[in-house]
């Protein structure tokens, strides 16, 4: 999945602009388009912003996954507040509209991006084998440390590798969390509860992954290659919108 992500970006990189393409009017240009952090939850994204000082019928919304990106108008509102079920993270920005008239330019645009690391760190089934994801970083470390808190970690069952939530074996891997995994075929991780929430999973090749979080957050990761005795982590994205759980389609 990561190398058709990687090749789809740059393509459409190639055709999209810094701002949506819409008509450019005379009203007030709408100020302070933000997201409401503590208002959105799973797929549902909730954007506000400053009522501009003249009268207007209402507000365009739109949208895109990435800046710049391929714009998209995904609403019309009457108030100052919409709601955006999404299926991947991506940016926003408002314009107002009275009859055939529109601000002059657009808002500014908020996103809902999650953090996202480039790497390209090993995992080793005997040695540094436990990873750990916040929005500043993510770590790797031995698990059977006490100082060194897992997320997950890695073990051999027979010949094969697998992720295991990170208090498995608390007598072997101290410190660990009760995070949970999950394989990824899209940008918005299962929802708490839902069956797809694995204690353990084999790792594969190629493969990405959610994690829910033990603190409510969660996080996503790639998997680039699985050897005899190691797994090779290629990039990590970590969503710091509590009980979000979209995830950036793209690397930039």
């Amino acid at each position: 999945m990561k190398y058709l992500m990687i090749l789809s970006a740059l393509v459409l990189f190639a055709a999209c602009s810094d701002s949506p393409e819409s008509p450019s009017g005379t009203l007030p240009i709408v100020q302070n388009c933000r997201i409401m952090e503590d208002e959105c939850k799973g797929d549902t994204v909730v954007v506000a912003w400053d009522a501009v000082a003249v009268e207007v019928d209402g507000y365009e919304i739109w949208f895109a996954e990435t800046d710049p990106g391929n714009w998209v108008n995904i609403a019309r509102v009457e108030g100052t507040t919409t709601e955006h079920i999404a299926t991947s993270t991506g940016y926003y920005c408002v314009k107002a509209l009275k009859g055939i008239d529109l601000s002059e330019d657009f808002s500014n645009k908020a996103n809902d991006r999650a953090e996202l690391h480039l790497l390209s760190d090993t995992l080793t089934v005997s040695g540094i084998n436990g990873i750990r994801f916040e929005a500043a970083q993510t770590t790797i470390g031995d698990a059977t440390e006490t100082d060194f808190a897992q997320d997950l970690y890695i073990a051999k069952s027979g010949d094969t590798i697998l992720m295991y939530r990170g208090n498995t074996e608390p007598a072997t891997y101290p410190g660990g969390s009760n995070s949970l995994l999950s394989t990824a075929s899209n940008y918005v991780a299962p929802g708490p509860g839902d069956a797809s929430w694995m204690n353990s999973a084999a790792v594969q090749n190629g493969t990405d992954y959610f994690v829910q979080l033990e603190n409510g957050d969660y996080a996503y990761f790639v998997v680039d290659t699985v050897a005899t005795d190691f797994v090779v982590i290629g990039s990590t994205q970590y969503q710091s919108i509590t009980s979000l759980r979209l995830f950036n389609t793209f690397l930039f």
